[in-house]
């Protein structure tokens, strides 16, 4: 019955915040009562984000005035850490960043340049990543970390083989991202259309901080190095990576094929996956090609980083957490053009 979960969102007018808003708009069971925003209190939403028709008043972030089944925290990192032991006692929380997703809190301060100081959550939240976590898990959970967007394309295509051992050394992951990705209150000329547009730039490269992110859940080190593309939205992981002798792409596409049978959002394809071809939707595509003369594996793996990335991840995880289908509410086709 439609409204039976009761919804916040904290950060509502951010780009993920917003998303999750035109997601949830059309989801059967479930209701968003309040929505944040410390900018922009007192403001209805569709005047804040005039693609939205929602009637929604913003309100100032007060955990006590909270009273959920689920509370989205769509913040920046450090967020979630200050306020997570309120926040539970107000409903179940799926945070959008990166404040639950290392295990470890001097790993943490070590990449986030800050002390962890919620770090007796650290082994209870779950790592949200929907078709390769327990779904038993999920719906125990008190605390989700939403993955970030380019571990969730890497991931996706990683770690299957991994699992069944097919991965023999060290995965280069090439990955591309939107100007999305930086959020919509970013002000560094960096971002601006002027600055992007015709252009093409690696950032990020001797250390990104979803790189131990990526290497925790695989088990293993890896190389990642992302790139800023003139685009909106989408996210283009390129992985390169060892595989054992007689090793085919066949084989690979079956490991990917079973590990999602049933999934509704992960396909393997038999073309070279553009982001254009998941804008909009909930989506993953795969897509690999091993080269035997080299015993690399070339994996693809392309998502909408506002999404799978992001938005709607985290009502899929929602959803599992509350014994709904999983596809509830959520679109499994894209836009075009």
């Amino acid at each position: 019955m439609r409204g039976s979960l009761r919804v916040v969102v904290v950060g509502g007018t951010g780009y993920t915040g917003a998303e999750a808003l035109r997601l949830l708009a059309g989801h059967p069971g479930a209701v968003v009562v309040g929505a944040t925003s410390e900018r922009q209190a007192g403001r209805p939403v569709r005047e804040s984000c005039p693609w939205l028709a929602s009637d929604l008043i913003l309100e100032p972030f007060d955990p006590a005035k909270i009273d959920a089944d689920v509370i989205f925290l769509c913040q920046d990192n450090g967020f979630a850490m200050q306020h997570i032991d309120a926040l539970v006692r107000c409903g179940r929380v799926i945070d959008f960043a990166a404040d639950f997703r290392l295990r470890d809190a001097d790993t943490y301060a070590d990449w986030y340049g800050r002390p962890h100081v919620a770090p007796h959550w650290l082994n209870d939240a779950v790592y949200g990543l929907v078709e390769l976590t327990d779904a038993a898990q999920l719906r125990a959970a008190q605390v989700v970390a939403n993955p970030g967007c380019y571990p969730t394309a890497c991931l996706l295509a990683l770690l299957p083989l991994v699992r069944v051992g097919l991965v023999e050394g060290l995965p280069i992951i090439d990955a591309k991202s939107g100007v999305s990705g930086a959020g919509r209150s970013r002000t560094e000329t960096d971002y601006l259309f002027t600055e992007v547009t015709g252009g093409f730039r690696a950032y990020g490269v001797e250390r990104h901080r979803h790189t131990p992110e990526i290497a925790q859940a695989l088990g293993r080190p890896v190389r990642f190095v992302p790139h800023l593309i003139p685009a909106t939205r989408g996210i283009h992981a390129t992985i390169h990576v060892p595989v054992g002798a007689g090793v085919t792409t066949e084989q690979i596409h079956d490991v990917w094929r079973e590990t999602y049978a049933g999934r509704p959002f992960v396909r393997v394809v038999n073309f070279w996956p553009s982001t254009k071809h998941v804008q909009g939707g909930n989506s993953a595509f795969l897509r690999a090609s091993v080269d035997p003369e080299t015993g690399l594996a070339t994996l693809v793996s392309v998502i909408d980083n506002l999404v799978k990335g992001a938005a709607g991840q985290a009502i899929q995880n929602m959803n599992v957490m509350f014994d709904l289908p999983e596809a509830t509410g959520l679109p499994v086709g894209g836009v075009w053009p």
